[in-house]
């Protein structure tokens, strides 16, 4: 009889205690009041980390006066908007033109030397984070000027050999075409 109870009773108490679990969670008593904002304070000190020093800070609004910032910290300028309601999502091939210096204003790289729009998968690690970021956003034919800061670029350690630590870059990009989702 004892045996025949605790296996009614047993998963009894346990469903029980699930079924509290989800009336709490669900109910929103315990939930954080920022739940956008970082749990720890490890990752709130690398959030605060990702700061411009004050003399890039100064050159970008000297170079793009009234950029925009993202929350991510790239800088923005749209130059020339583009056709509303054509932004990509994520996993399409798009189409596009650009050209990348340092902040001294030294040639880095671009796609008209090559004589070709360059293309890739957004929002798949293609490029460097800011230029995805950046390219989410923007609308068939619209051109953007970006400031993209070191996280959003190549890191704390640069490219060795090319492109130095902690390094601000700074972009002139086109969106051309959209060519929606890759064929498998």
């Amino acid at each position: 009889m004892f045996v025949a109870m605790r296996t009614l009773i047993v998963p009894a108490i346990f469903g029980l205690i699930l079924l509290a679990i989800a009336i709490t969670t669900r109910s929103g008593k315990f939930a954080r009041e920022n739940p956008g904002a970082p749990i720890n304070s490890a990752m709130r000190e690398a959030m605060n980390m990702m700061v411009l020093p004050p003399e890039q800070e100064a050159e970008i609004a000297r170079i793009y006066p009234g950029a925009q910032i993202t929350q991510t910290g790239l800088r923005y300028v749209i130059n020339r908007p583009g056709e509303e309601g054509t932004k990509p999502r994520r996993g399409e091939v798009v189409a596009i033109h650009y050209r990348g210096t340092f902040m001294d204003g030294t040639y880095l790289d671009d796609s008209y030397s090559k004589g070709e729009s360059f293309k890739f998968e957004v929002g798949k690690a293609q490029v460097i984070p800011g230029m995805d970021q950046a390219v989410l956003d923007m609308n068939i034919g619209e051109k953007r000027s970006l400031a993209v800061p070191y996280w959003l670029a190549y890191g704390e350690r640069g490219v060795q050999g090319k492109i130095p630590e902690k390094t601000t870059l700074l972009f002139e990009l086109e969106l051309l075409e959209n060519y929606g989702s890759p064929r498998s």
